[in-house]
C-alpha cells in the first residue's frame, strides 16, 4: 500500500467532493438571497444526493472525479404574486445548515491529515 492511496483513499475523495459541492450549495443560497426581491425569480438548489447515492452504493468511486452535482429550478415552493419563490428565512437556515456540513467535513479531513503527519513522524 502506497502513501498516496492512504491519503487519497474513498474517504478522502469523497469528503472532498462534499466539500465542493458544499462550496457550490453555498454560491447557490448566496445567489436565491441576493435575487429574493427580483419579480419572476425562480430559487435554484444543488441535487446530488441521488446520483451520489447511486454511485456509493454501486460501490464506483472511480468515476467519483467524474461526478457533477446540478443547479435546477425549485419548482416545489409556492410563488408569490410576484413571479419570485425565495423565501429569506428559508435561506438563510439552509446556508448555516450548510455551513455546519462544510465545517465538519474540513474537521474530519483536518483531522486525518493531522493523524497521517504525526504517523509519519514517528
Amino acid at each position: 500500500m502506497s502513501i498516496e492511496s492512504i491519503i487519497t483513499d474513498d474517504g478522502a475523495h469523497l469528503s472532498s467532493k462534499l466539500m465542493e459541492i458544499s462550496f457550490q450549495r453555498q454560491n447557490v443560497i448566496a445567489n436565491n438571497l441576493a435575487n429574493s426581491n427580483t419579480p419572476g425569480y425562480i430559487r435554484k438548489e444543488v441535487q446530488f444526493q441521488d446520483k451520489l447515492a447511486a454511485l456509493i452504493d454501486g460501490k464506483n468511486m472511480d468515476s467519483l472525479d467524474r461526478f457533477q452535482s446540478e443547479v435546477v429550478d425549485d419548482l416545489s415552493k409556492p410563488a408569490r404574486l410576484d413571479g419570485n419563490n425565495v423565501d429569506g428565512t428559508g435561506e438563510m437556515s439552509e446556508m448555516m445548515q450548510n455551513s455546519v456540513l462544510h465545517n465538519l467535513l474540513t474537521r474530519a479531513f483536518s483531522t486525518k491529515m493531522k493523524i497521517m503527519e504525526q504517523a509519519i513522524s514517528r
